[in-house]
């Protein structure tokens, strides 16, 4: 049963603070640490900006829920350990069950990677659904209170300035009928910050007296254009339940991508990066599906009926706080998913991330217990900012090379993504090579396989062989040979 309350109707029960735990941010993020913290504390307070829909719907705190999320299969599997029976229940609300070996055809910048056999399979969802199924289970533990509609306005913290003792909220006026909008002191033994991009959490450190963290973005300035359209009945051409066309900048800055979700439905989204955002009209939004490098995402929609709207988003530069780095970090509290390390949405790598720092979080509070100790330390931020570093990786690789910028990381991130693209040139026609790809984009193997003896053999003479090419094809048209005129017939006379 989901336990809903208000700032005027606090949780009832004997505990208190030093039992209790309160989580900032009712997302994946949010939902994913207060399952953890169900372990560890007798109470789990879930405070959130927006009003909680019981049926699955979109909400105003997350803006880019309208676009494909794709759950990687580490996530589907980290999910999976912490709510077994969430696999069925998503697939008995329509979710399709999507093979990447075999269901998934996508169109590379080295052209059409092949069949790749069976069994890499996972849950192709809209984030509603994910996110509505998740907290109805969340939500049903007795140790977990939402506070909706609540807005975190600061840390409490002990008269030294050293731990985090709770937090301050405020009632969003409109948000919950009655509300005063005043201000309310919430104690807490631990605080977890899982609020999202918007975080707040360097100006509430930044008042207590602590340094400001540094901050890495990457920003490639990646625009997304989203509708949903009805699967076609009848189509006897189509060969896949997902497609994925991917633009190779600079000659072409445009992807797309088609996803089935619950309902029948489809679910586009077209990507423009480095400005060339698509636009929101109907005939332009075809428009710059038809300027793909291949035709069949744009002959896909053409034969489908759209069933929504067309929305933009825009909000998609990489950016880290390096928590980890930070000379003193208060006691108590911790922070992680997007308000740590967020990523450009379209490597769907942000709720993978956030199962598995809620699992690291799980195992440092299960240490420390053992231990004795207090929650939340700068050796937590530090576990947490390894967790997303592959991850990171991965997602700045591609959008460095975007941004104009220059330095280590660039020259790095080029060096890095020439190796991807004489890789995925060589999977076109390897499926051992494409399922060792798919097993670290889906972060199953670390970015280090790619680089296994074997692959890199390959790689490195792929390299060589498209250097020594253009060298001798001059000196071959410049020293006639017996190679040089096999099947030329000589000009003369009949």
């Amino acid at each position: 049963m989901t336990s809903t309350t208000s700032v005027g109707a606090m949780p009832s029960g004997t505990t208190s603070a030093a039992t209790r735990a309160i989580v900032i941010g009712g997302g994946m993020a949010g939902l994913l640490a207060a399952r953890v913290l169900t372990g560890h504390f007798e109470e789990v307070w879930l405070v959130e900006r927006d009003e909680l829909p019981g049926v699955p719907g979109p909400r105003a705190g997350v803006p880019q829920g309208q676009f494909v999320h794709q759950l990687l299969m580490r996530g589907r599997r980290t999910l999976e350990a912490l709510f077994p029976e969430l696999g069925q229940t998503l697939l008995d609300a329509g979710a399709v069950p999507l093979d990447w070996y075999r269901s998934v055809r996508w169109f590379s910048a080295a052209g059409w990677m092949p069949a790749a056999g069976e069994g890499f399979v996972t849950w192709s969802t809209s984030r509603d659904l994910l996110e509505f199924a998740v907290r109805q289970r969340v939500l049903a533990e007795r140790r977990v209170s939402v506070l909706p509609g609540c807005e975190v306005t600061g840390l409490s913290l002990d008269p030294g300035q050293t731990r985090v003792c709770g937090v301050t909220i405020r009632q969003r006026p409109g948000v919950l009928v009655g509300c005063s909008g005043g201000v309310t002191t919430l104690p807490a033994a631990f605080v977890v910050d899982a609020g999202g991009r918007n975080s707040r959490t360097p100006s509430w450190l930044r008042a207590a007296g602590f340094d400001m963290p540094r901050e890495t973005v990457v920003d490639a300035r990646v625009g997304y254009a989203s509708r949903l359209y009805a699967v076609p009945k009848h189509s006897p051409w189509r060969d896949w339940q997902a497609l994925v066309v991917h633009g190779r900048p600079p000659d072409c800055p445009r992807s797309g991508t088609i996803f089935p979700i619950e309902g029948n439905r489809w679910i586009v989204t077209l990507t423009g990066v480095g400005g060339n955002y698509p636009p929101g009209d109907e005939d332009s939004f075809v428009a710059f599906a038809r300027s793909l490098r291949v035709p069949t995402l744009h002959d896909a929609i053409a034969a489908a009926e759209p069933i929504s709207a067309i929305r933009r988003f825009r909000q998609t530069e990489n950016r880290v706080r390096h928590f980890d780095e930070m000379a003193r970090w208060p006691r108590g509290f911790a922070v992680l998913g997007d308000a740590a390390c967020c990523f450009n949405p379209v490597y769907g790598q942000g709720m993978t991330v956030a199962a598995l720092s809620a699992v690291a979080l799980d195992a440092h509070l299960y240490v420390l217990r053992s231990a004795g100790a207090a929650p939340g330390s700068l050796t937590l931020q530090r576990v947490l900012a390894r967790v997303a570093r592959h991850a990171w990786t991965f997602s700045t690789g591609v959008d460095l090379r975007q941004t104009g910028q220059r330095g280590a990381a660039h020259w790095r991130a080029r060096l890095m993504q020439r190796y991807v693209e004489l890789l995925l040139g060589l999977a076109v026609d390897d499926a051992a090579i494409y399922r060792r790809f798919l097993h670290v984009m889906h972060m199953v193997e670390p970015p280090g396989a790619l680089f296994a003896p074997s692959v890199a053999a390959q790689v490195a003479l792929k390299f060589v062989s498209r250097q020594i090419a253009p060298a001798l094809a001059p000196r071959r048209a410049a020293s006639p040979g017996k190679s040089d005129v096999i099947g030329v017939k000589k000009a003369g006379p009949k």
